[in-house]
């Protein structure tokens, strides 16, 4: 299941012309990812407590500029999962529901206790419905 987060685009997002800095995109990326664990009942500082996930990988394909004051929704959700790391997509659209941006974002699970790399926990699997299996990556 999907979760979507609003964010309205503030002036320090933008450069001269008003339109969303690019890097910035991977922030918005974070806050859908950050608002999708919330919603399944496992906030940031919760999840940082037993597991870590550093990004591996972040992609951005730019199709329409945002600009200042606009309202973006952040579509979100875990695409695929392999044994130690998953995707989040993302999908970004402004208010005419016109798609601003898309991308995505792999992550590692990274154990903060014994300072390495550990299978995705149970827990964390649970709140992956619409995730892609690769039945390669997981046998590994």
């Amino acid at each position: 299941m999907p979760s979507v987060t609003r964010v309205r685009v503030r002036y320090k997002d933008t450069d001269t012309m008003s339109v969303v800095y690019y890097g910035n995109y991977l922030t918005y990326f974070e806050v859908g990812r950050v608002e999708y664990l919330r919603e399944y009942g496992w906030p940031m500082s919760r999840v940082n407590e037993r597991v870590h996930l550093p990004v591996v990988e972040a992609f951005v394909k730019y199709v329409k500029p945002a600009r200042l004051d606009d309202l973006l929704e952040i579509i979100s959700r875990v695409s695929e999962r392999r044994r130690a790391s998953f995707r989040f997509t993302y999908e970004i659209r402004n208010e005419a529901n016109e798609l601003v941006a898309t991308g995505h974002t792999l992550h590692a699970c990274w154990n903060p206790a014994t300072a390495q790399m550990i299978p995705i926990p149970d827990w964390l699997k649970e709140i992956m419905p619409d995730a892609d299996l690769d039945p390669v990556a997981t046998r590994r």
